[in-house]
């Protein structure tokens, strides 16, 4: 009986580490769900205030506002009433991590993206170096209830060498290269270009 009870302990133990392995594990590689984030009591929760901006080009306005939470980044947008209706942890690398920028782009008549401009923070262990990307939060069809949000491409990245510091500049542009009548976002950072082109599914495809 004392062997069956140690192993019944063991069986539950075990299964408990294994169960907050992949709890933490999900923290810190952002794949928490909805459901998972909200069941999280945050000790230390900081808000930006709410700006008003037309995301949907129907003359009624929506707010944004920018939330950290224990030290994660958080973009959120409501509605004209207030009510939420998105919220999206903004993965960081280091400290200090912080939305630099949101520009608002008409890619198509019926089509409007938000572009992120995120500074994932700054790594300063045995050499300091920092990065920042793009997201695009687009509005398929200016439907505020279709909201895709892509994961885009780093745009900055400053780095120590010896005693010297490359902070390579960049340029973001929204242009319709084929005449399409669909704009595309081009990215221009460290003599690298990169084109993404909108898709009918709210998807972004690089050239």
């Amino acid at each position: 009986m004392k062997a069956i009870a140690l192993l019944s302990l063991f069986l539950i133990s075990t299964a408990s580490l294994a169960q907050d392995e992949r709890f933490y594990r999900k923290i810190f590689t952002g794949e928490l769900t909805d459901k998972t984030q909200e069941a999280i009591q945050y000790k230390v929760i900081v808000r930006s205030p709410r700006y008003e901006i037309d995301l949907n080009q129907d003359k009624i306005m929506e707010t944004i506002r920018v939330e950290k939470k224990d030290g994660f980044d958080f973009f959120l947008i409501f509605d004209q009433f207030g009510r939420e209706i998105f919220n999206k942890r903004l993965p960081a690398i280091g400290a200090n991590s912080r939305l630099l920028k949101v520009d608002l782009k008409s890619i198509t008549k019926k089509v409007n993206t938000l572009i992120l401009h995120f500074y994932e923070g700054a790594i300063d262990s045995t050499k300091f170096e920092a990065t920042a990307k793009l997201f695009f939060v687009t509005f398929d069809k200016n439907d505020l209830k279709k909201i895709k949000f892509f994961n885009g491409p780093h745009f900055f990245h400053e780095k120590e060498k010896g005693s010297q510091y490359f902070n390579r500049r960049y340029s973001v542009n929204t242009i319709d290269y084929n005449n399409d009548g669909s704009r595309e976002i081009s990215v221009s950072y460290n003599k690298i270009s990169r084109i993404y082109f909108y898709t009918s599914t709210g998807e972004w495809k690089m050239l």
